[in-house]
C-alpha cells in the first residue's frame, strides 16, 4: 500500500509538472498579430480653406506596432488599396511599402503620398463629407529565439472618414482590423481542459 501510494504521488507530480511546462511552452510560442493604425490622413483637395481642388495628393501615416516582447517581426512587402466609398466604390491609388525586420515591442512609422486618380475631389466636396476605405495585405514571419516561423497572411482595413479641412475626422489613431472573428477564451480552454485531465487521473 505505502509503495502504491508513492507511484500515485510521484505519477501525480510529473502530471503537473509536464502539464505547466506545456502550458509554459505554449505561451512562449504564442505570437500576437502586428497592430496596424492610421495617425495622419491628408486630402489637401478637401481642404476648402485651400481652394487648392486641382491637386491630387493623397498623405497618411501609417503607424505598424510589433505586440510581442519576446519576438521580432518580418514584413513581406506591404500592398496598400485606397478605394473611394461612393455610389461606385472607385479605386483612387494603390501602392506598396518595402518589406522591413521590426525589433520586439517596436513602433513603426510609415509616411505615404501618392498622387489619386481620376477624381474629381472638387464635385466629391460638393456630397458632403468624404469616406475613403484603406486595405492592407501582406505577411510576416516572427523571429523566436534563433528560429523564424512560417508566414502567416495579414489582411487587415478600416474607412476613414475626411472632414473639411481634408483631414480624417477621428482625431485619434484609426486601427485597421481583420474583421476576422476573434478566439474565445482560447487560454482558458487549455487551462481547463488540463483540469479536466489531473481530476480525471486522480478519481
Amino acid at each position: 500500500m505505502a509503495e502504491s501510494g508513492w507511484c500515485c504521488k510521484c505519477c501525480f507530480k510529473f502530471i503537473i509538472t509536464a502539464g505547466f511546462s506545456a502550458l509554459f511552452l505554449w505561451l512562449s510560442l504564442r505570437t500576437r498579430k502586428p497592430k496596424c493604425s492610421i495617425e495622419f490622413f491628408y486630402i489637401p483637395a478637401l481642404n476648402q480653406s485651400l481652394n487648392s481642388s486641382s491637386n491630387s495628393s493623397l498623405i497618411f501615416d501609417l503607424r505598424l506596432k510589433n505586440q510581442n516582447k519576446e519576438k521580432s517581426v518580418y514584413y513581406d512587402t506591404i500592398y496598400l488599396n485606397l478605394t473611394l466609398l461612393d455610389e461606385t466604390r472607385r479605386l483612387v491609388g494603390n501602392l506598396t511599402v518595402p518589406g522591413f525586420h521590426q525589433g520586439r515591442d517596436k513602433k513603426a512609422l510609415r509616411k505615404e503620398s501618392f498622387e489619386a486618380r481620376g477624381v474629381d475631389w472638387k464635385a466629391v466636396s460638393r456630397n458632403g463629407s468624404t469616406v475613403i476605405r484603406l486595405d492592407l495585405a501582406t505577411a510576416v514571419r516572427y523571429k523566436i529565439l534563433l528560429w523564424k516561423t512560417k508566414r502567416e497572411n495579414l489582411r487587415l482595413g478600416t474607412e476613414v472618414k475626411v472632414n473639411e479641412q481634408g483631414v480624417k475626422d477621428n482625431p485619434h489613431g484609426i486601427t485597421l482590423n481583420s474583421g476576422a472573428a476573434v478566439p474565445v477564451g482560447s487560454l482558458v480552454r487549455v487551462i481547463w481542459s488540463f483540469w479536466v485531465f489531473v481530476l480525471w487521473i486522480i478519481f
